[in-house]
C-alpha cells in the first residue's frame, strides 16, 4: 500500500515542478492561436463529428466532436457573484468558448447564505442545469447517491475531458472516486485550504497588551481579553455566526486531529506519522469525550461574550466583518489573510497571523475538496464536458475566469507573477473557481510577508497521509447518513456558539443518543469495513 501511494505523490510532485517551471519561464499560450497542445487522448477520437462553427484553430477542432449547433451551458457555484462577472463572461465567451466550441457558458451563483437550502433544490427540480459544484463537504457523496450526478466512466473522461485527462494528477481521480465510481472532476491542484488559522488585530493587541494567540489556550485568552474592553474598541472578539464556525478547525488542529476521510465527520489523530491509522484511533467527531470538551470551552466564551448573543442568527459572510473592521480576529485558511489585506488597505487596523498549532504536521487538502459535477438532468452532458474541460486545460482561459480579465483585474510582471490592477476590486483572483485550479497558477506580485511566513511554515510540516488515498463509499448506509447529518445540523452550530451554556454537557448527551438511535453505528461499521479492505491492499 505504501509504496504504490508514495509512487503516485511523486509523480504528481514531478508534475507541479514542471508545470511550475513552464509556467515562470513564459506567458501563456493563447488557445485562439496553433500551437496550443494536443492530447494523444483528444487524437484518438474519431472523426465522425462536425466542425462547422468552430476556429480551425480551435484546440478541439478536427478531433470528432460534433459542434455545429451553438449551445449554452449553464454552471452553479458557491459564492456571491463578482460585480464584473458579466464583463468577464462576456470576454470568456466571445473570445474562447464561442470560437472554439461555438458554446456560450452562463454562470449561476448559489449564496453562502441559502446554498444549503437551494442546493439539492437546483438538482432536483426543473433548473437548467448542466454543471455544479460539489466537494466532499459539499454534498457529492449524498447527491450522487440520489443519482444526481452523472457517472463518469474513464472512457468518457478521454473523450470528452482530452486535456483534462492528461494534465490531472493520477491520484487526483482517485480521490474522487466514492468506491470504484468517479460522479465529478477533481481540481488540478491540492492546497492546504483546510489549514485553519488566525488574522488577528495587530493593532488592538499592542494598544491594550493582549495575550498573543500562539496556541489553543492563549487564544482563548485573546478572545476573553478583547472582549473585556468592547465598550472601548466597539469591536466584537470573534464576529462569527452560524454559517461560518471559526472556532473548530483550529482546536481539532491544536489538538492533533485531521480529517480521517474528507465529506465525513470522523477524524484521526495522526501523531505526526504518514503511516495508515490504526481503526482503534478513528473518532466519530460528535459523540467524542474529544467534542464534548470543545463544546465546554465554546460555552465558557459565549459567557464571555465573545461572540453576539444573536450570532445563530446571522446570515452575513463572516469574512466582511474582519475586512470591515467590527471583528477583532478571524480563523479561516489564506483566505482571512485575504480579508487582513483588505482592512489594513482601507486604514481600519493592523494585522498579524497566528498559528495555533505550530507543532503540528498536516496533509494538504485532498482534490475532492474541490470538485465539478456533470448533472444527470442536463440535456447536453457531453458539451458540458467539453467547456469544463476547457477551462481547466487551457491556460489563458482558466485565469480569465480565476482572475478576470489580463489587463484590467490582473497581469503578469517581467517575472512572471501575477500583479493586482485597480479593477481586482470587482473581480478578485480565484473568489469562486476553486475547482477549476491549476498547479502552475502564477505567484502573485509583491506577496505579503505574514503570507509568505506561514505558507513556508506549514509546507515544512506537510505530511503526506497515506490514508488520504481512502475514499468512502457510503450508498449502502446513505438513510442513516441522511438522518444522522440531518441531526448534526440541528444542533452542531449551537454547540460551536456556546448556546447552551450550563446545559451543555446534557445537550451533548441528548445530541449522541439521538445519533445513535439514527442509525450511526452503523455508518462507522460500513466505514471500518472498507476502511479495513482498503489497508489490506
Amino acid at each position: 500500500m505504501k509504496n504504490k501511494w508514495t509512487k503516485r505523490l511523486s509523480v504528481f510532485l514531478a508534475a507541479v515542478m514542471a508545470a511550475g517551471l513552464c509556467a515562470c519561464g513564459s506567458n501563456a499560450p493563447d488557445s485562439t492561436k496553433e500551437g496550443t497542445a494536443s492530447s494523444p487522448a483528444a487524437e484518438s477520437v474519431q472523426a465522425e463529428g462536425s466542425d462547422e462553427g468552430i476556429s480551425e484553430v480551435s484546440p478541439y477542432y478536427g478531433k470528432g466532436y460534433d459542434l455545429a449547433e451553438r449551445k449554452n451551458v449553464v454552471l452553479y457555484v458557491l459564492g456571491d457573484a463578482p460585480a464584473d462577472m458579466d464583463k468577464v463572461l462576456e470576454e470568456a465567451n466571445n473570445k474562447y468558448l464561442i470560437p472554439n466550441l461555438n458554446t456560450t457558458l452562463e454562470i449561476k451563483f448559489l449564496n453562502w447564505s441559502d446554498y444549503q437550502t437551494k442546493y439539492s433544490l437546483v438538482l432536483a427540480g426543473g433548473e437548467d442545469v448542466d454543471l455544479i459544484y460539489t466537494a466532499s463537504w459539499c454534498y457529492y457523496n449524498e447527491e450522487a447517491a440520489k443519482g444526481a450526478f452523472k457517472e463518469l466512466d474513464m472512457d468518457f473522461v478521454q473523450k470528452y475531458l482530452p486535456y483534462t485527462y492528461e494534465q490531472q494528477p493520477e491520484v487526483s481521480w482517485e480521490q474522487a472516486k466514492i468506491g470504484d465510481k468517479l460522479y465529478a472532476v477533481p481540481k488540478g491542484n491540492a492546497s492546504f485550504s483546510n489549514y485553519d488559522f488566525i488574522v488577528a488585530r495587530k493593532d488592538l493587541i499592542d494598544k491594550y497588551g493582549l495575550t498573543e494567540p500562539e496556541d489553543w489556550e492563549t487564544f482563548k485568552e485573546f478572545l476573553t481579553e478583547l472582549a473585556k474592553v468592547q465598550g472601548e474598541t466597539g469591536v466584537i472578539a470573534l464576529n462569527t455566526n452560524a454559517n461560518r464556525n471559526q472556532t473548530l478547525e483550529p482546536y481539532l488542529q491544536a489538538k492533533g486531529y485531521d480529517y480521517f476521510t474528507e465529506g465525513f465527520d470522523y477524524f484521526y489523530n495522526a501523531e505526526n506519522k504518514e503511516e495508515l491509522p490504526a481503526w482503534h484511533s478513528v473518532i466519530y467527531l460528535y459523540t467524542s469525550d474529544l467534542y464534548l470538551e470543545y463544546a465546554k470551552e465554546m460555552a465558557e466564551l459565549a459567557k464571555a461574550g465573545v461572540w453576539s448573543k444573536d450570532a445563530i442568527n446571522d446570515t452575513n459572510d463572516a469574512t466582511a466583518y474582519f475586512e470591515n473592521g467590527t471583528s477583532g480576529c478571524i480563523g479561516w485558511n489564506f483566505s482571512a489573510i485575504d480579508a487582513g489585506e483588505k482592512m489594513e488597505k482601507v486604514g481600519l487596523g493592523t494585522f498579524a497571523v497566528y498559528d495555533v498549532s505550530p507543532d503540528i504536521h498536516m496533509a494538504r487538502s485532498r482534490y475532492n475538496g474541490d470538485m465539478i459535477a456533470i448533472a444527470t438532468n442536463s440535456k447536453q452532458p457531453e458539451r458540458a464536458a467539453l467547456v469544463l474541460d476547457y477551462m481547466k486545460s487551457d491556460v489563458d482561459l482558466n485565469r480569465t475566469m480565476l482572475g478576470g480579465i489580463r489587463g484590467e483585474h490582473w497581469d503578469l510582471n517581467e517575472e512572471g507573477q501575477r500583479e493586482v490592477l485597480d479593477a481586482a476590486e470587482n473581480y478578485s483572483w480565484n473568489s469562486w473557481a476553486w475547482a477549476l485550479n491549476r498547479a502552475d497558477e502564477p505567484v502573485m506580485a509583491g506577496t505579503d510577508e505574514r503570507r509568505l511566513a506561514i505558507t513556508e511554515s506549514i509546507d515544512s510540516r506537510e505530511l503526506f497521509a497515506e490514508v488520504a488515498g481512502f475514499t468512502f463509499d457510503s450508498s449502502s448506509v446513505a438513510t442513516e447518513l441522511s438522518v444522522v447529518n440531518s441531526i448534526v445540523d440541528e444542533y452542531e452550530y449551537s454547540f460551536s456558539l456556546g448556546i447552551y451554556g450550563d446545559n451543555t454537557e446534557a445537550k451533548f448527551n441528548e445530541f449522541k443518543s439521538k445519533l445513535e438511535a439514527a442509525g450511526l453505528d452503523k455508518v462507522t461499521e460500513a466505514m471500518k469495513t472498507q476502511y479495513e479492505a482498503f489497508a489490506a491492499q
